[in-house]
C-alpha cells in the first residue's frame, strides 16, 4: 500500500478501501454504525496510510464541549497544593482552546459543598458537560454515587489523588502515597544517624491517603532504621492555622525531647508549623526537616536552610494530565488507561528552582 501524496484525507482512505467516507468518518471518531471489525481495518489502514486527524478543523463544526472541574482551592496568601492543580488545568485549556474545549469551574471548600456541585452536574448530563475532574475527600458513599450516575450518563470522570476501582470505569491520577511515604522515609534514613527521634505529623483523620502514606513511612523506617523511634504530632487542619494545634503539640514534643533529629511535615498543610515549632524552640541547627510539595513557601523554606529536603507531588503537571486527558477521550476519542500516574520527586536547595520555572 502507497502512501497517498500530500496530506492524507478521509476520502483518500475510503477510495483506498472501496468504501464509503461517511463508514471512514464513523470508524475514526469512535461512532457507532460499523462492525468491529471494519473498524479496525479503516483505523489500520489509515495508520498505515499516515492519516493524522485535524482535530482543530473539526471542532469548528462542534458544539463545544464543556468539563467541570470540581476542586477545593488552597486557603493561604501562598499556592500551597490545590491551587497548582488549577494552574495545571487552566495551562492545558489555554494551550488547547482552539479545540472547542473549556472548562467550568467549581470550588468545593469540604465533600458536602463537592456533593451538592456534583448532583447539580450529574442532573444537567452530557448535553452540558461532557466529562468531570475532580478529587475524592473520603470517598463517601453518596459522592461515589453521583459518580456512577455520570458514567451511567456516558460522561467522563477523572479523580485526582485516589485510585477508586469501584464504579468501574473512573479515570485516575493516583496519589502513590505509599511510594510518597517510602520515598520520605528512605531519604531520612540516609540523613540521620542510626539512633534519634523523628517527629511526624498524622495528616488528616479521615483520609485514607494521608493514613497509608504514615504507614508506609513508619513501615520502613521499623524496618530500616529500627534505632529510630518516631513520635507522631496530631493536629492537621484545612484553615492553615500555622500556630494551631499541631505547632502547640510539635512546641511540646521538642521540648519534651532531646534526641530528636528529624521532622517530616506529612502534607503541605503542615510545613510552616513544623518550621515555625522548630524556629520558636531554637533548635534549628540540630534538626532536620522534611516537607512535603514544592510551592512558593517551601521553596524559600528550602533557600533560607529552614528545610531539607520537599517531597514533590507535583500537583501542577497533576491538573495539566487531568485536562489532555479529558481532551483524548472527548475530543480525540483515544482510550486512556483507568490509571495513570504522576511522577514524585525529591526537591533539594539547589534543585528546587528548576521544579518551579
Amino acid at each position: 500500500m502507497k502512501k497517498a501524496s500530500g496530506k492524507v484525507t478521509i476520502k483518500d482512505i475510503s477510495k483506498e478501501l472501496g468504501i464509503s467516507a461517511v463508514s471512514v468518518h464513523r470508524a475514526l471518531r469512535g461512532k457507532e454504525g460499523i462492525s468491529d471489525e471494519l473498524r479496525s481495518k479503516i483505523i489500520e489502514t489509515a495508520n498505515e496510510m499516515g492519516y493524522v486527524e485535524n482535530y482543530a478543523a473539526a471542532s469548528i463544526k462542534r458544539k463545544t464541549q464543556r468539563v467541570a472541574v470540581v476542586l477545593p482551592k488552597d486557603k493561604w496568601e501562598k499556592k500551597i497544593y490545590f491551587d497548582y492543580l488549577w494552574l495545571g488545568i487552566n495551562k492545558g485549556a489555554d494551550e488547547l482552546k482552539g479545540l472547542n474545549i473549556e472548562i467550568s469551574p467549581f470550588v468545593c471548600d469540604n465533600e458536602e459543598m463537592q456533593l451538592e456541585q456534583l448532583k447539580e452536574i450529574a442532573k444537567m448530563g452530557p448535553g452540558e458537560y461532557g466529562g468531570v475532574i475532580t478529587i475524592s475527600f473520603t470517598r463517601a458513599a453518596e459522592v461515589l454515587m453521583q459518580f456512577q450516575s455520570m458514567l451511567a450518563r456516558d460522561m467522563k470522570v477523572l479523580v485526582i489523588d485516589d485510585h477508586i476501582e469501584i464504579p468501574e470505569g473512573l479515570i485516575s491520577i493516583p496519589p502513590r502515597e505509599v511510594q510518597v511515604g517510602k520515598v520520605a522515609a528512605e531519604l531520612a534514613g540516609l540523613i540521620t544517624s542510626d539512633k534519634g527521634r523523628l517527629l511526624v505529623s498524622c495528616g488528616r483523620t479521615d483520609s485514607k491517603i494521608h493514613a497509608n502514606r504514615l504507614e508506609s513511612f513508619c513501615n520502613y523506617i521499623k524496618e530500616n532504621k529500627p534505632g529510630l523511634t518516631i513520635e507522631l504530632i496530631t493536629g492537621y487542619t484545612r484553615n492553615m492555622d500555622h500556630r494551631g494545634e499541631l505547632y502547640k503539640n510539635a512546641c511540646e514534643a521538642l521540648d519534651k525531647y532531646s534526641d530528636i533529629c528529624l521532622m517530616y511535615a506529612l502534607t503541605s498543610h503542615d510545613n510552616r508549623a513544623f518550621v515555625e515549632a522548630l524556629e520558636k524552640q531554637g533548635k534549628n541547627k540540630n534538626v532536620a526537616i522534611i516537607g512535603t510539595d514544592l510551592n512558593e513557601e517551601t521553596l524559600e523554606f528550602l533557600k533560607q536552610k529552614k528545610m531539607s529536603a520537599v517531597i514533590d507531588q507535583n500537583p501542577y503537571e497533576k491538573g495539566y494530565m487531568a485536562f489532555k486527558i479529558m481532551v483524548d477521550c472527548l475530543i480525540k476519542n483515544i482510550s486512556v488507561p483507568d490509571v495513570i500516574p504522576c511522577r514524585i520527586d525529591i526537591a533539594l536547595e539547589n534543585n528546587a528552582d528548576l521544579y518551579m520555572d
